[in-house]
């Protein structure tokens, strides 16, 4: 006789009808994962969640299984917008809720889930809690540090990027959610272009503390101000932005010059009003929103999220803070309707400066944090086809490719050979006619056939036609001693589909023109 217990969905019985319906399944297995580790004599679990993945949804799911649990939750976070946002999204679940900070009208403290404010909490004392969730725990604060270091209660940290020295002494295991090319994969999270526009000069700026002296940033900041309003008009496309500054005077100036073109820009920043500030962010979070930017130092470079941003702007220079600039670029990875990728126009330098590392975290993640031992950097194993490459035409930065995806420009063969992996450049670069046949003619001829299938009414040759003509732009000539009917088609290397990608938009170019 079948028992009731075998009947309930293994899922439900595990999240509840609500959440096993909802999480996403990394979600559930980034929860699963900081339960084994916590049953694994871990108290203090990391969870690296990078922009989009739901780290709030997943705290979410956690306090309201504690709450049902009849148990405590303090959920903590470093700065006032965040206190609202989880606020809305514990009322988008339901999750019944207090928030201590200074005289918010929610204070309810016999609730058993509080949404608390880092700075309150230090002047006052933390609530009792079975749980605490730490918000951008990367930002290590003393006063949550005080509470989690003893571990007498588990303690879950939150973070896109947990690089801060010493973090792995205060959290006793990582786990990781997923990666953000998962995401883009997946569709979670949008595509990006990235531009390396004008940056300044930053020969003989001094270094404090590990990063560019503010003064004299500033100074040279300001000289390319108006680059930064120029190249938004010309590759922005009028989309919503978000920008980087250097200090509240750069702000300030970039707001100046963007206004003096007719872009309506808006500040962000600590000497903005309390009351300017959410008047600001509640308008830009419109879909029809009258501002069309929004300038910051640090003030939204974390944990900001408004979906429909499809511009990034960076114009703030960092030496070292790998952490800030993966924090910024994310601002513009949302996904929104209507959205089909992210514009990134880079005037500081940054992604070329941080392109190993920030394609490595991208990639795969961080399954490790420092302990403050001294150690020695960790050798990132770099791909030939992950060299970074700058078109010379559109500016367009990317990974290696025979071509650029943005306006088609073919590199020079010989670059082509010493950046992309694969023997094709080879043999395109020194091959006889008969080994560049042998290798290229039937992976032609399987792409041709496909397309045919997909677009009868083209040619009626079965894609002859096409696939002579795609050898010929390719190789310079016709294939030597092999016929279309009679070739056995092998599908195309990612290489090849490059290439022919390649010569289809150098085609539509010159249709245009």
């Amino acid at each position: 006789m079948t028992e009731v217990a075998d009947l309930v969905d293994p899922e439900i019985a595990e999240f509840g009808a609500y959440w096993a319906g909802r999480l996403r399944d990394y979600q559930k297995d980034a929860i699963r994962g900081m339960r084994a580790a916590i049953r694994g004599g871990a108290r203090n679990v990391l969870i690296c969640a990078p922009t989009g993945s739901g780290k709030t949804e997943i705290a979410s799911c956690l306090a309201d299984l504690n709450q049902k649990k009849g148990k405590r939750s303090a959920f903590v976070v470093d700065r006032k917008s965040l206190i609202r946002q989880t606020s809305d999204t514990f009322d988008l679940h339901g999750i019944a809720h207090g928030v201590i900070q200074a005289d918010h009208p929610r204070f309810r403290p016999s609730l058993q889930t509080q949404v608390c404010s880092v700075q309150t909490i230090g002047r006052r004392r933390w609530p009792d809690a079975d749980l605490v969730i730490v918000d951008e725990a990367h930002t290590v604060n003393k006063v949550v540090e005080a509470r989690i270091s003893p571990r007498t209660s588990p303690a879950l940290g939150l973070s896109a990027t947990p690089f801060t020295k010493g973090l792995g002494k205060l959290y006793d295991k990582v786990v990781n959610v997923t990666t953000t090319n998962k995401l883009i994969e997946a569709g979670f999270l949008s595509k990006y272009r990235i531009f390396a526009c004008v940056e300044p000069d930053l020969k003989g700026v001094k270094v404090v503390a590990g990063e560019f002296e503010r003064k004299e940033l500033e100074k040279r900041a300001l000289q390319v101000v108006g680059d930064v309003v120029a190249e938004y008009l010309l590759h922005g496309e009028g989309r919503k932005f978000i920008c980087s500054a250097v200090d509240t005077a750069h702000v300030q100036e970039l707001q100046r010059q963007f206004l003096a073109a007719g872009v309506n820009a808006a500040t962000y920043t600590y000497k903005d009003l309390d009351e300017d500030r959410d008047e600001t962010v509640t308008e830009f979070r419109r879909a029809d929103s009258s501002i069309r930017g929004l300038i910051t130092v640090t003030a939204a470079s974390k944990g900001f999220d408004v979906p429909d941003i499809g511009c990034v702007i960076m114009a703030r220079p960092l030496r070292k803070s790998l952490a800030e600039h993966i924090q910024f670029f994310g601002r513009g990875l949302r996904i929104s309707p209507g959205k089909t990728d992210c514009i990134v126009l880079d005037h500081s330098g940054n992604c070329a400066r941080f392109w190993d590392e920030w394609n490595e975290v991208f990639e795969n993640g961080v399954n490790e944090l420092d302990d403050g031992k001294k150690r020695e950097k960790p050798t990132i194993e770099k791909k030939p086809e992950d060299t970074m490459m700058k078109c010379p035409k559109c500016n367009r930065v990317h990974k290696a490719q025979p071509f650029c995806p943005g306006c088609g420009h073919e590199y020079p063969k010989r670059l082509a050979v010493e950046h992309v992996a694969g023997t094709l450049k080879e043999l395109l670069a020194a091959g006889t006619p008969q080994t560049i046949t042998a290798a290229l003619w039937p992976q032609i001829c399987g792409y041709a056939r496909e397309r045919d299938k997909s677009k009868p009414s083209a040619k009626e040759d079965g894609g002859r036609g096409y696939a002579l003509w795609l050898y010929r732009e390719m190789v310079g000539d016709f294939p030597k001693g092999q016929w279309f009917e009679s070739t056995t088609a092998a599908p195309p290397s990612t290489e090849v589909l490059g290439k022919i990608k390649s010569i289809q938009i150098r085609a539509a170019h010159r249709r245009r023109t």
